[in-house]
């Protein structure tokens, strides 16, 4: 799929700037990395959604809900943003162990559920992410941590 491209790139953010800035926020700041990284500087963008997190990064937005049906580069740009984010997930494995990165990639499956209950949150989990509120097994910790405290 990348060799399709003329360029393409994925942006970032965080676990403490999702933490920090919000959902929203962090989002709107890896789109701009992403866009940054380009070689080329788009004029146009189509979104996969109602919220439109490129504007004003990108003259002319068209919001498109599931347009990575019809749009072929939604569609590339979707599997390549995946593909990424799996490879990113299973590098922490190996130091995460616990958590099964290299099988289920932090989402909410079972497994990962298990050791959530059993273990909290590691390092790279988002603590304002809404479902770390049931999965917080010790009295007294904080889901968010404040002052920038990363909590084990």
């Amino acid at each position: 799929v990348a060799s399709w491209c003329v360029s393409w790139a994925v942006g970032a953010a965080s676990q403490e700037e999702c933490d920090e800035l919000g959902m929203a926020e962090a989002q709107r700041l890896a789109t701009r990395r992403a866009l940054a990284s380009l070689s080329v500087r788009p004029d146009a963008a189509v979104v996969d959604g109602k919220w439109d997190f490129v504007g004003p990064l990108v003259r002319h937005v068209e919001m498109r809900v599931k347009a990575d049906a019809v749009c072929l580069p939604v569609a590339a740009a979707s599997i390549l943003a995946k593909v990424t984010r799996d490879r990113i997930m299973r590098s922490h494995a190996d130091d995460l162990p616990h958590w099964h990165f290299d099988t289920n990639k932090g989402y909410p499956c079972p497994l990962h559920r298990t050791a959530l209950a059993g273990y909290g949150p590691s390092a790279i989990h988002r603590r304002s992410w809404v479902f770390m509120d049931n999965f917080v097994p010790w009295p007294g910790m904080r889901t968010k941590p404040s002052s920038g405290l990363t909590l084990f």
